[in-house]
């Protein structure tokens, strides 16, 4: 296992669940504090000088109850016209709300007012009325603003000197502050892209070197324009191009890399696996192009011996049997068509007030454990609906009870496409339903599992590439003779025949594989060919018992396909002892799917 400075993490004495039908004693449970994720609040609003920040100061970061608030105001009260308030009132004004947040031990840090683009500005800013540079009223605020850090025994962190600073680069000169020639408008105040960039650099710097990463915490970012992010992607929120939102995914990432970091052991080995690179008349695949054909013919391959899916039901009907206001979501029983004339029933979570939300299927025996009504540790949905995911829970309730666990087309005794594979047809037809849905963005829709579910979520986002990123929950990410659930020998898995089956169990002398199972063994196929289908799109194997670290090898073949993109950072993996999720090994997907989809 990889650890960051910034995780808690928590090795547990869970026992082993072969996620096959066996049962085990319930697992021993940690705080549930120890696994809550950080939270960035963006409490910013357009136009407010330091009297507005006063007003909602109580209703906007007290009542949050945060850990530490980053405040940033100012620009208005210099240049707004409408603002306008003299030095000092500018002072008293600051100084009561850093007073405010003090009485109620709220721990504060300054950010004092960027550098203004004084060529922009001067197409608005009437020196005349204020009789002032623009360029001095923001020294002589930053002035106050030190002065009373000081004062006040806070820290202040010198965005205006970070902004001069990145600005000497040659890659970033004239692109921080908006103005005619990076953003087509005379702006001269509001930071670009590359701007709230900075900003976040450098309170994620100081959250860095004052060891604040805690899970668990809450920051509230209280402020103006700036801080609200106005004219850039996600104005308002923690996310997208606000420097709340860089902010978050830093720290995201921060908690994310070692686990996208190939360990030493397994730099560059790619074992005796064939490169999904090699053409099958020997050619390699050494552009994007290029690729992008070998995908075509790996794609075919795999669908000519498994079966041709039926045709996608692109735009299913969905029923709502039931429906439940829970804490924060409301939770809709609902039924519908995922294999022609074959109905099943699920559970979509959907955040309240929600509209173009990113959204996770999760897949399992049956869907009520996702939602929180199962084995501890794989309520998926569940957990990614409360940070603000839709989310839809998937499962083979019916085949399940009678132990033929999958989706057989077109009848069981007579299956045309291996069950594997029908199963991710469905998981197909289900990202249709969630992309029809005003809540969901249908570029943002991401699918996951644990063990028979990791299995299914890793043939349906390989073979359908509408899924944004995917995680996977110890599976067996390869075939594998010696571990009891890396079964993909079983008839409801790549190994169908017509019943009556096979007995189950491990492949043996007396009790052979049978179905297409072993003719993939005698070709020398593998399910790494699968898996570099995802490039470039993320995905994320959860490993345990089944898929140990040395699987890094395997994953070397998709970290090679996505270098053809350019692309780094797309093949993750965390490792565990035991083949059950738990707490720390969920964190690692939850925030692999914070990262990549951004709720």
């Amino acid at each position: 296992m990889h650890f960051s400075l910034q995780k808690i993490i928590y090795i547990l004495p869970f026992l082993f669940w072969c996620g096959e039908g066996n049962t085990t004693t319930e697992d021993p449970k940690l705080p549930e504090e120890a696994y809550k994720p950080l939270l960035i609040v963006n409490k910013g609003s357009g136009g407010d000088s330091s009297f507005d920040l006063i007003r909602r100061l109580r209703n906007d970061v007290i009542m949050e109850k945060p850990d530490l608030v980053f405040l940033s105001v100012g620009m208005n009260d210099m240049l707004n016209l409408d603002k306008f308030v003299d030095y000092d009132t500018f002072r008293k004004n600051y100084q009561r709300i850093i007073q405010t947040l003090a009485d109620e031990n709220i721990e504060t840090v300054l950010l004092n007012l960027v550098p203004v683009d004084t060529l922009a500005i001067s197409s608005w800013y009437n020196e005349g009325i204020f009789q002032e540079k623009a360029a001095i009223k923001v020294r002589k605020a930053n002035e106050i603003i030190k002065d009373l850090a000081n004062s006040n025994g806070l820290p202040l962190l010198d965005l205006f000197e970070a902004f001069v600073a990145a600005n000497t680069s040659s890659e970033l000169k004239g692109t921080l502050i908006m103005n005619q020639e990076n953003s087509g408008v005379d702006d001269g105040v509001h930071p670009t892209k590359d701007g709230y960039k900075v900003i976040a650099q450098k309170i994620f710097n100081f959250l860095l070197q004052n060891k604040k990463l805690q899970t668990g915490k809450k920051f509230v970012c209280f402020g103006d324009n700036i801080t609200y992010g106005a004219h850039v992607v996600g104005a308002g929120t923690n996310s997208g191009d606000t420097y709340p939102g860089l902010l978050r995914k830093m720290i995201l990432w921060d908690y994310l890399v070692p686990y996208f970091s190939t360990p030493f052991d397994y730099e560059m080995i790619m074992g005796d696996y064939k490169s999904p690179l090699l053409f099958e008349d020997g050619e390699v695949a050494s552009t994007v192009e290029m690729w992008e054909k070998r995908r075509e013919e790996i794609l075919k391959e795999w669908h000519d011996l498994m079966g041709e899916w039926p045709e996608l039901i692109t735009d299913p009907e969905m029923e709502v049997l039931e429906e439940t206001n829970m804490d924060g979501y409301v939770q809709k029983k609902i039924q519908f068509e995922w294999v022609t004339g074959q109905p099943t029933t699920g559970y979509l979570l959907v955040p309240f007030q929600s509209k173009d939300k990113p959204a996770v299927i999760t897949v399992y025996y049956e869907p009520e454990t996702a939602i929180g009504e199962g084995k501890p540790d794989r309520d998926f949905a569940k957990k990614l609906v409360e940070r603000g995911f839709v989310t839809l829970s998937l499962g083979t309730t019916e085949t399940t009870e009678n132990e033929t666990y999958s989706i057989y087309y077109p009848h069981i005794d007579s299956a045309t496409v291996q069950p594997l594979s029908m199963l991710a047809y469905a998981a197909a037809n289900a990202w249709h339903l969630l992309a029809s849905l005003e809540e969901v963005n249908e570029d943002k829709i991401g699918i996951m599992g644990h063990s028979y579910g990791g299995k299914w979520a890793m043939f349906a986002s390989c073979l359908f590439d509408k899924f944004a990123a995917a995680a996977w929950s110890d599976p067996g990410i390869v075939f594998e003779e010696d571990k009891p659930s890396v079964n993909y020998w079983e008839p409801w898995y790549l190994g169908y025949h017509p019943p009556p089956w096979r007995k189950r169990g491990m492949p043996t002398d007396e009790n052979p594989a049978k179905g297409l199972y072993p003719e993939l063994l005698e070709k020398g196929k593998d399910l790494h060919e699968l898996h570099a289908l995802m490039a470039p799109r993320p995905f994320f194997v959860s490993g345990g018992s089944e898929d140990p670290e040395e699987r890094w090898v395997v994953l070397n073949h998709s970290i090679e396909v996505n270098s053809l993109y350019g692309f780094e950072n797309r093949v993750g993996m965390s490792n565990r002892p035991e083949h059950a999720p738990d707490q720390a090994s969920n964190e690692a997907i939850f925030t692999f799917f914070e990262y990549f989809l951004e709720p």
